[in-house]
């Protein structure tokens, strides 16, 4: 496996994400360059090490590239964050990086949300799209999102009030100091109205408006909300009824952090259109 990185450098940088790019042998068990790639998509505030639990089940089967959207970690002075922005990118970077011209597209949280108007906008271009965490949001989620000076206050003075272990422990997660300080470094109440403001964007009407993409949204059980993804399965499924809705009962929200093999394993059969595992239990 080899690892590249890539940076923008020209003045239409805010076309230009950052990634990391991990290669798989050519060749290997009859993969290689030549299929379709897997952009990872990483959530509010993350950045692309937060797949790094996950990566290593996949690295040596699949070319995988991780991204820093727009406004994170390598890609923070590319601004602002916004879905257009973000789409923009992505559609860049499959469009010059990419030889076949379309990608396997994993999002998390609001990197699904990223995704599923990616699949919207260009769906030539997706090959699958796996997300999680990304419902169409209403109710007091939606309100709480929707005002982001609240919650990026809880979240300013949950971080600097909790050590390692009292951050991570809600989500299951054990520590992971790295990821920590870039998401501090990331941290700013701009990118909190910016990114809510996404997910709020992704309405139930824009999900309808997908066409021709083979969709697999999930839910974790413990934190997202199950009947939320259930009715996007069904809405994503009146127009290609090869979509579905799943929710892992035991995962958390990050739950590539959480539990990243089963997280893999669901990405793996998504990708190659086989039986999903056991734990992913189809939502109708």
């Amino acid at each position: 496996m080899s690892s590249q990185e890539f940076s923008p450098k020209d003045a239409e940088a805010n076309l230009k994400i950052y990634y990391t790019r991990l290669s798989a042998p050519a060749g290997h068990n009859g993969k290689g360059l030549s299929q379709a790639p897997i952009i990872f998509l990483h959530g509010l505030s993350t950045c692309h090490i937060e797949f790094s639990y996950t990566t290593p089940f996949l690295s040596k089967d699949y070319d995988l590239i991780l991204v820093d959207l727009p406004g994170h970690s390598r890609s923070k002075d590319i601004l602002p964050f916004t879905l257009d922005n973000a789409v923009n990118a992505l559609s860049h970077l499959i469009s010059t990086e990419v030889t076949c011209g379309k990608a396997h597209i994993v999002g998390m949280s609001l990197g699904g949300f990223v995704g599923l108007e990616f699949a919207r906008r260009y769906p030539e271009m997706v090959s699958s799209l796996f997300c999680t965490g990304c419902p169409p949001l209403n109710g007091l989620r939606k309100w709480f999102l929707s005002h982001p000076l609240l919650m990026g206050t809880f979240e300013f003075i949950g971080g600097k009030l909790s050590n390692e272990k009292m951050f991570w422990s809600p989500i299951g997660v054990k520590p992971f100091p790295k990821l920590r300080e870039e998401m501090r470094g990331n941290f700013s109440m701009e990118l909190m109205r910016e990114g809510y403001g996404a997910c709020t964007d992704m309405t139930i009407e824009r999900f309808a408006g997908i066409r021709g993409v083979r969709i697999a949204i999930v839910a974790g059980g413990k934190k997202d909300g199950v009947e939320q993804t259930r009715e996007a399965g069904r809405v994503l499924a009146k127009t290609n009824p090869a979509c579905r809705a799943f929710v892992v009962r035991d995962a958390l929200h990050l739950w590539d952090l959480q539990l990243p093999e089963l997280f893999a394993q669901g990405v793996r059969s998504w990708v190659e259109g086989n039986e999903m595992p056991k734990q992913f239990e189809l939502l109708q």
